[in-house]
């Protein structure tokens, strides 16, 4: 960490120190708080956990452009009238006085991926936790991908099984995750999150970490209201949509998926494929509402946000996701979606195009599971016994 990075982490945690015991007179007369959620919002995780659960408050570091949600708390704002220097305060010294507010009025945090709201990143949140704890407070860490993944430990994986993976695959994109650092730096935070966390949730193999302790599964918050009814969309089909919207192309597959698409398309003319990057979240959704095959991504264990909502949305998923290399998916997830990785999604895509009077069953299928397992009132449910059990760490 270079020294001005230093001399702010210094200051910011000083600051922690002053404003709690400036707000904690005040924070008696304002409304308790069950769980502030953040300081990311991947993907909408945040917020979606805060919806499923009471009582919860969204503090988020930055906003995310594609999403158009509101949040309790935003620390980094755009410049305004009085120039730059507001929004540099903000975003240098605004997390850890809306930390010092946060810990006098919330029973707990649930940390969505590696950030913290201070910048901590050379001891990853070590002094934020031991703060929190020290006043009482619960944390649970939510990991999300890269923020746990050890590039190191994929890349071995993906040499014993012969197929790349997420980690595998971004250790060969950027040096930086290749380097002993990065991958240093994410043995440290699992060692400070399961020195100060009451529970810790993580795709164990998807999200291949240095965390020892058990995990409770990675779940899903699909709002119950974007589950879509049945609708007569796979009935006499006369053009088969096909969408693939990758937030990143080169960790999705998207390379390999183009190659086949074009081939697909040009064997099969009433198939159309529409590829979306960079559109905004609204218009991601209501393309999946008019298509019939989803393409998600082809070197991870789970279907990803995504591929939740083209399930919820009745599309069928096409998807590397499998049971037996995530076990915390359960078996019965391997009949929600078809799966594909580089090397088969032409065959799997050419067999479902070829056959669309069976697109509808498997459609229902991925709704079901969803509805099931990843949607907002079924995991609302699990999550809110998990973090009330005091041994939440061990696994249900």
């Amino acid at each position: 960490m270079s020294d001005s990075a230093t001399l702010i982490f210094r200051r910011q945690k000083v600051l922690l120190r002053i404003c709690f015991w400036l707000f904690r007179p005040f924070a008696l007369f304002a409304r308790r708080i069950e769980w502030v959620v953040g300081p990311e919002d991947i993907a909408l995780m945040a917020t979606h956990i805060a919806a499923a659960l009471p009582g919860s408050y969204t503090a988020i570091h930055l906003r995310n452009p594609f999403y158009t949600v509101d949040y309790d708390a935003v620390v980094q704002k755009p410049s305004n009238f009085l120039g730059g220097r507001i929004a540099t305060l903000r975003r240098l010294y605004g997390g850890p006085i809306l930390l010092a507010w946060l810990v006098n009025r919330a029973r707990g945090f649930i940390y969505v991926g590696g950030q913290g709201f201070l910048a901590s990143h050379h001891d990853e949140r070590e002094f934020e936790f031991a703060f929190i704890r020290r006043h009482g407070r619960r944390i649970v860490c939510y990991f999300t991908g890269n923020d746990i993944r050890s590039p190191r430990l994929m890349t071995e994986r993906a040499e014993r099984t012969g197929r790349p993976n997420l980690g595998s695959i971004i250790a060969t994109i950027d040096p930086v995750f290749a380097s002993a650092e990065y991958d240093e730096a994410r043995r440290l935070r699992a060692e400070v999150s399961e020195r100060h966390a009451d529970t810790v949730f993580n795709a164990r193999e998807d999200q291949l970490s240095y965390l020892r302790r058990p995990t409770l599964p990675f779940r899903y918050f699909q709002p119950d209201e974007e589950f879509t009814a049945a609708t007569d969309r796979f009935d006499a089909i006369e053009r088969i949509v096909v969408i693939h919207a990758p937030s990143n192309p080169l960790l999705k597959g998207t390379d390999r998926v183009r190659e086949v698409m074009e081939r697909v398309c040009a064997e099969h003319p009433e198939v159309e494929y529409r590829e979306l990057t960079g559109v905004p979240h609204a218009e991601v959704l209501a393309s999946l509402d008019t298509a019939h095959i989803a393409l998600n991504e082809f070197y991870s264990s789970m279907p990803g946000v995504f591929g939740v909502e083209a399930m919820a949305r009745r599309c069928v998923l096409v998807t590397s996701a499998r049971s037996a290399d995530e076990p915390d998916l359960g078996p019965e997830a391997d009949a929600a979606w078809v799966n594909a990785d580089v090397d088969t999604l032409y065959d799997v895509v050419s067999r479902l195009v070829s056959d669309p009077g069976a697109l509808g069953a498997q459609s229902a299928r991925g709704w079901r599971w969803a509805k099931d397992n990843a949607s907002a009132s079924a995991s609302r449910r699990a999550i809110a016994a998990l973090l009330g059990r005091k041994d939440a760490q061990e696994p249900a």
